[in-house]
């Protein structure tokens, strides 16, 4: 799994482990920010939603 950090639609960046997706967005500028887990399939990483987490949080 890889854990994928967004903003506004942009993509911040990609992390091994979701605690430090959320920690990363700690030392970004204040407000909403979406979270989303990757499961990867050789080579290639999916999402779905119905299995894979995704929130919103809003970083103060």
């Amino acid at each position: 799994m890889i854990y994928e950090l967004t903003y506004g639609g942009y993509r911040l960046g990609t992390f091994p482990t979701e605690a430090e997706a959320v920690r990363r967005a700690g030392y970004l500028p204040k407000g909403r920010y979406t979270v989303r887990e990757w499961e990867r399939d050789g080579e290639f990483s999916t999402f779905d939603p119905s299995t894979n987490k995704c929130y919103c949080f809003t970083n103060k």
